[in-house]
């Protein structure tokens, strides 16, 4: 059987070190049941790798195709069900768009004035709440992503530590339970969006994969032709990709950033938070809910996260979904031009992508 060439063989011997590293980082976290564990557990494996400068970029193909299949799965939300449970909450997602901005102007006026931080770094950190569209979408931007990481990963398991305490309810054990898209289609939603990503890039749309993905998901959710869902095992391939895509960013990383980012990252969370906090004390006497779920629907975590904090702490589901859904899709919509203003104000030179992450997207 004729052998690879060493150059080829080197290259596999190297993307298998980062495929398992992110599975292993990934199923530990998951297995402890934290939040978004395959996400950031791919991404502190495959860090500790890169760290050691033994991690290799993933192959353009495959993050093209994580970068696909994170944007259908952030989509899929969109069902019938869901938009007939928006309607029913005018004012408090009113509310939500305010507290959106309230919240992020809070954490970005700490972040960019600590050490460090650029103003596209401090604004991709402070966004609140969508963390695989964040990562996806600051990486081309030349945002420092193993700070932006720090923030974002400290900020979704203090946040998960605290809502519990903060709203003071009791346990429950009820589970979530979706509808689950069959392969076929899912596979037939990723070509579209391919297909509909590149003429996006053609036409300079930054990210156009990303949103060209998230576009045609909720599209045949919201129209009820895609019954549910990601499939469990797709969910978690393409998080554990974006994961190690990230992970594969800290090569060469200073672990004393660590230490000297938590004073940063713990003071952002609370300045967040507290507006949070506001918000939410604001929708209890203007909607007839309690604290506990106006806490849980406004606090700046991730969708996945904070519904199975809802089930876990008997809390309306569908309030707290609804308006974190509602978050997802405000900040998909304004963040772009945000980061511009933001970006064409910068000092700082960006930090030039590689070749290969450029033609990737503009993306993830």
């Amino acid at each position: 059987m004729p052998k690879l060439p060493e150059s080829l063989a080197r290259r596999a011997a190297e993307l298998t070190g980062v495929v398992a590293a992110a599975v292993a980082g990934g199923g530990a976290l998951a297995s402890l049941g934290v939040p978004a564990g395959w996400l950031s557990g791919a991404m502190l494996g495959v860090g500790a790798l890169a760290a050691a400068g033994r991690a290799t970029p993933l192959p353009t193909a495959v993050r093209q195709l994580a970068i696909l299949s994170t944007g259908v799965g952030m989509g899929s939300g969109l069902t019938p069900s869901t938009l007939h449970t928006l309607a029913r909450y005018p004012i408090s997602l009113l509310l939500m768009a305010v507290a959106i901005a309230a919240m992020t102007a809070a954490s970005y006026l700490v972040l960019v004035r600590a050490p460090g931080f650029s103003r596209r770094t401090a604004l991709y950190s402070a966004i609140p709440g969508a963390l695989s569209y964040v990562f996806i979408v600051a990486e081309p931007s030349g945002a420092d992503m193993p700070r932006l990481a720090v923030i974002q990963v400290f900020r979704i398991f203090i946040l998960m530590a605290l809502v519990p305490i903060v709203a003071r309810a009791g346990l429950g054990a009820q589970i979530a339970h979706f509808a689950v898209d069959p392969i076929w289609m899912t596979a037939t939603l990723v070509a579209a969006a391919a297909a509909f990503g590149w003429l996006l890039e053609k036409r300079g749309v930054a990210s156009g994969p990303l949103y060209a993905a998230i576009a045609i998901s909720a599209l045949a959710h919201g129209l009820g032709w895609a019954p549910g869902r990601l499939a469990p095992g797709v969910q978690i391939a393409a998080q554990t990709l974006v994961g190690a895509w990230v992970g594969t960013r800290f090569t060469g990383f200073d672990w004393g950033l660590l230490h000297r980012t938590l004073i940063a990252a713990a003071t952002s969370f609370l300045a967040a938070f507290s507006v949070a906090a506001g918000f939410a004390f604001l929708a209890t006497r203007v909607v007839d809910v309690p604290f506990a779920e106006a806490l849980a629907a406004f606090s700046p975590g991730g969708l996945e996260a904070m519904i199975m904090m809802a089930f876990a702490l008997g809390l309306d589901p569908l309030f707290v979904g609804a308006h974190h859904l509602a978050r997802f899709f405000m900040i998909s919509l304004a963040l772009p031009f945000v980061a511009r203003r933001i970006g064409g104000a910068e000092a700082a030179p960006m930090v030039d992508a590689t070749p290969s992450e450029s033609e990737t997207i503009s993306k993830i």
